[in-house]
């Protein structure tokens, strides 16, 4: 019996082919940017989520108040480095500068990103921290008085020519050689980074010495990050003489950070496919209405059906099936192309951003799209078709 429905509900849909088709664009946008927004947000959460865990769980990252744009009163010192280092469950912890400044290469001059690192046995701490990974040539060292690494946008991007081994950048009217490039990390302040050691930064940026714009701390086996971020939190108020409240400096762990990501692109998520919506409603509505006027134009075939024996449900069943696949056409094309939007979306942000994000296109989001577009057809349908079983014989028989 369904299988005579839906041939039924098949035929009917075709015979209005113009009808139909205006009527599925509605559903078949909302479902595209549904899938397409919800895929590429999926894949830029999970993209973070990697890159958290290549960073490590044992980290805790401290900075002033004011983040790296602070004022020099406002930034951390070597006391405050030393106050980190003795917290019980700090295994090791170091200070660099994060600044910004101007570079100059084949007379077109860029902003650059400089981080001054130490080179002693914290610098492991430091490239896990910012996820630093050695492309070509060699890690900076402490006798690179004029040598940087770059980040990888600096190599390739930045400038209208590439930027290898051994070619010479100016950064704040000095010259430096390049002796290493960094892999693509995802973060554009880091991959936009010229890398030197810490001394040679605080020169070039003219930073008063022992000052730094973050201090990265690990955390000692057998110690959470939240135990660390407690105590160093005790610590440095302690050393400042602040009270519970009055802090002014942030403590910050990965999970801490990943909380705020996740917090702010979930309501980003939620704001624009609630926009996205819109549509399907608009697709809904497009469908009743449809299925209104075929109602009007096939009362004298609902009389016709009923006078040899057609109940009010067999009816309301076919009507109701003809919507859920008006709905559910519209939730294939919009599956389809809101995967396709979704994968050139990422690839252009991979190739622009170096930001690695792979659109998420699980089974459950394609095929729970589908069935919600299928959904909203057969709600939308109820009322036409509840007007439809209903409609008396003789008088649908005399409508002409």
């Amino acid at each position: 019996m369904i299988l005579e429905f839906l041939k039924i509900a098949y035929r009917n849909i075709k015979y209005r082919g113009r009808r139909s088709w205006l009527t599925v664009v509605g559903v078949f946008i909302g479902i595209a940017a549904v899938v397409a927004l919800v895929s590429l947000g999926q894949g830029l959460q999970n993209s973070v989520q990697q890159e958290f865990q290549q960073i490590g769980s044992d980290k805790v990252f401290i900075n002033p108040a004011g983040g790296a744009t602070s004022t020099s009163t406002q930034k951390l010192t070597q006391d405050d480095l030393e106050a980190v280092r003795s917290a019980q469950s700090v295994g090791e912890a170091d200070g660099v500068i994060f600044a910004t400044t101007t570079a100059q290469f084949n007379d077109q001059q860029e902003f650059v990103t400089v981080l001054g690192t130490p080179t002693n046995e914290n610098q492991e701490l430091i490239q896990e921290s910012w996820a630093l990974e050695i492309q070509d040539g060699r890690e900076i060292q402490s006798t690179d008085t004029s040598n940087i690494v770059i980040g990888s946008r600096v190599a390739k991007r930045l400038f209208q020519k590439e930027i290898g081994l051994r070619n010479t950048l100016t950064a704040n009217g000095e010259d430096f050689r390049v002796v290493g490039t960094y892999k693509a990390t995802g973060d554009p302040s880091i991959d936009q980074a010229v890398v030197m050691p810490y001394p040679v930064a605080a020169e070039l940026v003219d930073r008063e010495e022992n000052t730094y714009d973050w201090i990265f701390a690990r955390t000692q086996p057998g110690f959470t990050p939240q135990e660390a971020q407690n105590e160093i939190e005790t610590q440095l108020r302690n050393e400042r003489g602040l009270e519970e409240g009055e802090e002014n400096f942030s403590v910050s762990t990965n999970e801490d950070l990943l909380d705020s990501f996740n917090q702010i692109l979930t309501i980003v998520r939620g704001v624009v496919i609630g926009i996205a919506s819109i549509s399907l409603l608009v697709g809904a509505v497009n469908i009743m209405n449809t299925m209104y006027t075929s109602v009007t134009q096939r009362t004298r075939e609902i009389g016709v059906m009923k006078a040899i024996g057609a109940t009010q449900k067999q009816i309301m069943t076919l009507f109701l099936l003809e919507s859920g696949i008006i709905g559910m056409i519209g939730g294939i094309l919009g599956v389809l192309v809101g995967a396709s939007l979704s994968t050139i979306a990422a690839y252009a942000a991979t190739q622009t951003t170096n930001i690695q994000i792979n659109p998420y296109l699980g089974p459950e989001l394609l095929i729970g799209a589908t069935l919600f577009s299928f959904i909203i057809g057969i709600t939308s349908g109820v009322l036409p078709a509840k007007k439809a079983a209903k409609l008396p014989p003789a008088q649908a028989l005399r409508y002409e």
